[in-house]
Parts: C-alpha cells; sequence; structure tokens
C-alpha cells in the first residue's frame, strides 16, 4: 500500500546511510527525501510484475528483503539499502524480472527525474551508478561500463606510481659528462662517443647548467645540414634545461619528460639551474630507479646476486600490487604485470644456478630445454607467492641412457631453482607441480606419450594433469620445443568428446554459492568454518568454462582465463555477452581474492563474507548470477544435464 510521506528526516537519515546517498550534500538528500513516498508490503506482495513498465520511479529498500525471479526462478536477491528498478530506469524498457518482497517490508519511492539529475552532478556517485548498472544489465542487451571503476577522489593508478616509486639517486659525479660553452663541436662529439653517452651537458665553472647537447642535435646540425664542427657547442645547443632535485620522484620525473617531450632531465642540488649539476638522466635511467614500478622491479632483478635482495624486490612487488590493487586496477591486468616479473626472476634464478654448477665442474648437456608454468602461473593470475605451479621439457635424444642422465642434470637444475624460489617467498607446490618433481621434468617425447595415452576419463590423477597443462605457459630456454608440447596437450582433446564432456560436468556440478535466502554458502567445519571458498565456488567454474570453450574451438592464443574469454568474444560473436560477463566477473573474483591474500597473509581462497564491503557482496551476487548463466550456456554446448 502507499502512504503520504510525513518524515522526511527518517527518509534522509535512512538514505545518507547508504551509496550513492552518502556521497551527497545533506541539503540534496533532504530536498530528495521531502518528494519520497513510502510503500509498505507484506511477505509475498508483488514490488512489480515482470514486463511491468517502469513508471517514473525508483524504490529504495529501507526495511525487509525483496527477490526477483525470472520465469519462476530466483536470480537475485536485494537488501536493505539496495536501489531496485535503477536498471530499467535507465535503459527505458519494462522490468525484466518479477520483484517479490520476501518478508514485511518498506521501500522509499524516489522521482527517477530528480534522481539521475543529481547523480549526473556528482562524480563518484555516478561512478557507483555505473557499476551497478553494469552488473544489472547481464542478463540484458548492452553493456554500459566494460570495467570496474576505482573510487573517484580516491588512489588512481598515477598516485599509485607516484607513491611507491623511488627517489632520484645521483650516480657518481665522475660520471657526469660535461664542458664548457666554448667547446667544440667536435670535441664533444669524441667525448661523448668515448663515454657511450647520448648527451654532454653544457656547464658554467660553477658547474651550473646552461644547455644540453645530444646526439641527434649533433645529427641534425652537423652531418644533415652540413654544419662546421670547429664551432662551440653553444651554437647548437638545446635550452634552457630541465631540472630536477635530488631525492625527488623518479616517476615524477619522468611525467616531466614525457611532457616537456625531452630526452633527458638534469639532476641538480635544489632542482634549479641555479645550483651545480649532480647527473642527467634518460627516461630509461629513471625506469631503473622506478621503485614500485614494472620496469625498476625489472631493472633490480636484472641486478640482483642474492637470495635476501631477491626477497626482498618480491616484498616489494606484493607491495605494488595492493596500491595497485586500491587504486582499481584489474585484477587480469595485475596478473599479466606480474607474470612478466616472476618471468623475469626465474629466468635470472636459472641462470645463477647454471653459473653455479658450472663453477661446481658440472656442464650442461647439448639438449634443448625449456621452463614451463601451468595452472595460475601459467594463465598469468598468480599474482601473490601461492604454490608455484611449474615444469621442465628437454628434447628426447631417442637414447634412454643419454635420456636419463640428461634428466639428472635439469632435475638438479631445477632443485637449485625452485630452492630460490622458496627463498624469495614462494611456497612449494603441495601437489608436488614442480619442476625439481620427476614427474614434472620429462623429455619432450615422453609428455607427448603420456597425453596421447589411454582415456583420460578413466584415469583421474591424468586428467588432472592433462587440465593443468591445458595452462601451459613457456617461462624460459627453447620456446619452440615448449609451443610442440602445447600443442599437443590442444590436440589430445580436440576431437575428444568423452573429456569435453567430463569437463563440462565438472563445470555445472558446482552450483552458484547462494542458498535460497540469499547468503553465502560457507564451509560448515575445519580450520576454514564460516568462510567463503571463492576459488572453488566462484574462480574455478568461471576458469574450467573458458579451458572448456578454448578446446572446442581451438582458441589457443591467450593463456589466461581472461584472454581465453576475449577470445571466444572475438572468434563466436553469438557469446560476446556471456564472454564479456564471465571476464568481468572472473576479474573481479581475482581482485577480492588477492585482496584477501594481502589482508590474511595467504593465497586468499577463503574470504570472510562479513568482511566484504556492502558493494562487494553486491557484486559477488551478480558475479554467481553470470556463473549461472556460463553453466547454462555449457549445459547447452555440450548436452549436458546433471538431473538426468
Amino acid at each position: 500500500m502507499n502512504a503520504q510521506n510525513a518524515i522526511p528526516d527518517r527518509i534522509a537519515n535512512a538514505l545518507r546511510q547508504f551509496p550513492p546517498f552518502s556521497m551527497f550534500d545533506e541539503y540534496i538528500v533532504r530536498d530528495l527525501a521531502c518528494q519520497a513516498g513510502v510503500r509498505v508490503l507484506s511477505a509475498g506482495d508483488a514490488v512489480w510484475e515482470q514486463g511491468d513498465p517502469p513508471g517514473d520511479e525508483v524504490l529504495f529498500l529501507a526495511r525487509g528483503r525483496v527477490e526477483y525471479f525470472r520465469n519462476h526462478e530466483l536470480i537475485d536477491v536485494r537488501d536493505v539499502g539496495d536501489i531496485l528498478g535503477l536498471s530499467a530506469q535507465h535503459e527505458a524498457e519494462p522490468y525484466r524480472v518479477t520483484a517479490l518482497a520476501a518478508e514485511d517490508s518498506i521501500l522509499y519511492t524516489l522521482p527517477w527525474l530528480q534522481v539521475r539529475e543529481i547523480i549526473s552532478l556528482n562524480d563518484p556517485a555516478r561512478y557507483y551508478v555505473r557499476r551497478h548498472l553494469f552488473w544489472g544489465t547481464r542478463v540484458g542487451r548492452s553493456l554500459p561500463d566494460a570495467g570496474l571503476d576505482s573510487e573517484p577522489g580516491g588512489q588512481n593508478l598515477l598516485d599509485a606510481h607516484l607513491q611507491g616509486a623511488q627517489t632520484i639517486q645521483p650516480r657518481p659525479l665522475e660520471r657526469l659528462l660535461c664542458c664548457p660553452a666554448d667547446t667544440s663541436i667536435r670535441t664533444a662529439a669524441r667525448m661523448m662517443s668515448e663515454k657511450r653517452l647520448p648527451s654532454i651537458l653544457i656547464t658554467d665553472s660553477m658547474r651550473k647548467p646552461i644547455g644540453i647537447l645530444t646526439g641527434s642535435d649533433l645529427v641534425q646540425d652537423v652531418i644533415v645540414a652540413d654544419g662546421d664542427s670547429r664551432r662551440p657547442v653553444s651554437d647548437i645547443m638545446s635550452g634552457p634545461v630541465i631540472t630536477v632535485a635530488r631525492n625527488s620522484s623518479a616517476a615524477a620525473a619522468t611525467l616531466i619528460m614525457l611532457r616537456e617531450r625531452i630526452g633527458q632531465v638534469c639532476v641538480t642540488e635544489d632542482g634549479t639551474p641555479e645550483t651545480a649539476a649532480l647527473d642527467v638522466c634518460t627516461q630509461k635511467d629513471l625506469l631503473a630507479q622506478s621503485g614500485r614500478h614494472p620496469a625498476g622491479f625489472i631493472h633490480e632483478i636484472r641486478i640482483a646476486e642474492s637470495p635476501v635482495r631477491f626477497r626482498e624486490i618480491c616484498d616489494d612487488i606484493e607491495s605494488m600490487v595492493h596500491t595497485y590493487l586500491e587504486a582499481g586496477i584489474s585484477g587480469l591486468l595485475l596478473g599479466e604485470i606480474c607474470a612478466e616479473l616472476y618471468n623475469e626472476l626465474i629466468r635470472k634464478l636459472i641462470s645463477l644456478s647454471l653459473d653455479e654448477m658450472s663453477r661446481d665442474g658440472v656442464a650442461p648437456p647439448e639438449a634443448a630445454w625449456a621452463w614451463i608454468a601451468v595452472g595460475s602461473d601459467g594463465r598469468r593470475e598468480q599474482i601473490l607467492r601461492t604454490d608455484m605451479d611449474n615444469g621442465m621439457i628437454f628434447a628426447s635424444t631417442g637414447d634412454k641412457e643419454r635420456d636419463d642422465r640428461n634428466r639428472a642434470f635439469f632435475s638438479a637444475l631445477a632443485r637449485r631453482v625452485i630452492n630460490l624460489l622458496v627463498e624469495a617467498g614462494f611456497s612449494r607446490c603441495q601437489g608436488g607441480v614442480m619442476a625439481s618433481n620427476p614427474n614434472w621434468c620429462k623429455t619432450d617425447a615422453e609428455w607427448i606419450a603420456e597425453l596421447q595415452a589411454s582415456d583420460l576419463t578413466v584415469d583421474g590423477e591424468r586428467l588432472l594433469r592433462t587440465l593443468i597443462l591445458y595452462d601451459l605457459r613457456y617461462v624460459a630456454g627453447d620456446k619452440p620445443l615448449s609451443n610442440t608440447v602445447r600443442q599437443a596437450v590442444f590436440n589430445s582433446t580436440k576431437n575428444n568428446q568423452a573429456v569435453k564432456r567430463c569437463i563440462a560436468e565438472m563445470i555445472v556440478a558446482t552450483p552458484p554459492p547462494l542458498n535460497f535466502r540469499g547468503k553465502f554458502v560457507v564451509e560448515k567445519k575445519g580450520g576454514n568454518e564460516g568462510l567463503f571458498d571463492i576459488k572453488k565456488r566462484g574462480l574455478v567454474p568461471l576458469r574450467d568454462a573458458a579451458r572448456l570453450f578454448a578446446l572446442h574451438y581451438g582458441l589457443s592464443n591467450h593463456h589466461s582465463t581472461g584472454g581465453r574469454w576475449l577470445e571466444l568474444a572475438q572468434a563466436h560473436p553469438e557469446k560476446i555477452e556471456t564472454a564479456m560477463l564471465a571476464r568481468q566477473g572472473y576479474d573481479l573474483l581475482l581482485r577480492i581474492r588477492t585482496l584477501a591474500g594481502i589482508t590474511n597473509r595467504d593465497s586468499g581462497r577463503f574470504v570472510d563474507p562479513d568482511r566484504l564491503t556492502k558493494l562487494q557482496r553486491g557484486y559477488l551476487v551478480n558475479v554467481f548470477d553470470v556463473q549461472r548463466m556460463v553453466q547454462a550456456a555449457v549445459r547447452v554446448e555440450f548436452g549436458v544435464d546433471l538431473r538426468s
């Protein structure tokens, strides 16, 4: 029933407790409350019916719970603080679901035109609603927002770089190449050539910078324009010199160079040209000093030598991860970044291990080899230092004794690398998926023979190994060797309908983890009692579905789950909605798991639902709706019906 609004203060107080209304000034919420109406519903009453026009109002759920049904199937739950009907108003189309009060409820009716206007004028509120609309239209025809934005007014990715960047530390002064303004162009060019530097700084008698001469200046004036190289450098030097202070942000200095479109900056005592020059830095130099920036980490890994230093670098990488996540960066993109950093780390550890074995008099065999990543590492999703997943492939010689000698060498190499990874903070794989395990260090012929052996559907362990190998990714060594085995993995199941059906059955056997009351299904016993298994109940079904469709359609250009969904959307436009929603949902789950892992100092697999924000809980509920869509697509595509 409807009631006259006589309590605007109470309505305003209720609205201000929840976004987006909590983002508005008090007088705006008060004015909106004065125009609100009240609806009181009993359990079972309809808020609206599927197909009804949306009218000119949206509803704020002040008390109770509302359930959404499509064709009599429960698909979503709304609780206190949620806005109802926003998607229908935005799309200007009839309701796609029936909304029923699951218990006695109170709703405030708000004029849509005014709500839309105040939202459009408030950046944080507008971004909040855009995210809500993305998920609200997940079963519709449009995707108004392709990603999950960071909170406006909060830290963005640029802020994260600036905050995490190291400061500029000038190098030894003897490295600084400078000359007076009356030095001949020819002499300056010879000095640059001898020092193998791309520029020379022109200074006065107090070493204050007055100009700079670059290699491109020399080419343009002396070679192209046929200028006289006996002239003083003051004739062609560039100025004024852009200067920065010692201990200023390396990332900020890089941005200055980009803005000014210059190739070098001069470091001076106080950051102005009025004090002595200390160093000249190129963009490459600054990237090497940029601290919590991927390029900076790659530089640090390349020059590091000790296990302690590798652990420090990995600790800093995880600090960067936390900063990036808070800045709203995509979990999938962050996985790609970390994969490149950890690849660089493994290559460095392999190089150090080979050098150490050589010093011990152990020479490598004349056999091609490849270090591979599998599992989450193979999918470029190992953001934190959780269980490592790796293996080795070495070329078969056709001689068993010789292959066994080679195996002994590569196993010894793998043990050294694994030990160094453990010292850097990585965990050994509890399932033994490590190159130091003989089962994961084989010749290419042995790998291929295993993949072509008996029916995978009757051997659960071999099926699991094959599933892990679907994510095989080259890291170091001989890439063609790695690609040969990877192609054999795809060939082993390309036309194997029984294996595909087996994988499909595993996917649909995991129901969305919400009970009939819309609550998360949590662990009932053990050390994780009361916690939600976000990996098993959320990530795994979407991950395996991406694998299955990639295998079914022969899509092998990507390793990551996100990349596979994207490739499916591009190759099969009829699946674009399901694929893109699954990709976005997987991204969100990956971000939440990683944040939980950082908070709990573990893998992040088990999440406490009570510690999730209201926004995160709402997103998860909608991701599980997407999971239903994906499972329905798998049932149709592969003829799976667990009820039969």
